[in-house]
């Protein structure tokens, strides 16, 4: 009898400890799942900033090509061949 009253007692402690532990991973995981919203915030940040910038840089690229250094003739002629096809292409697009 003593011998089924210690593998009570002892299945017992180690039911107590899988519960503690299933509490912590549970905790765990909902600082994880929020740390995971946070980081996901912040990278979703980071792309529109990029898209932004990389906007900007193109702006500046085409108003420093379309300044027309002699330097750089021909790019401003390839550029303005690609803003006409992109109007061109808008053009199209409205039209369907």
């Amino acid at each position: 009898m003593d011998k089924i009253n210690a593998l009570l007692a002892d299945l017992e402690n180690k039911i107590k400890e899988n519960i503690l532990e299933i509490s912590n991973l549970r905790n765990m995981n909902d600082k994880l799942r929020a740390q995971n919203v946070i980081l996901s915030d912040e990278k979703d940040d980071a792309v529109n900033n990029f898209k932004l910038l990389d906007e900007r840089f193109k702006a500046l690229k085409v108003a420093n090509t379309i300044s027309g250094s002699k330097n750089n003739i021909n790019e401003t002629r390839n550029e303005i061949n690609l803003l006409i096809k992109e109007i061109d292409l808008c053009i199209s697009q409205l039209s369907d």
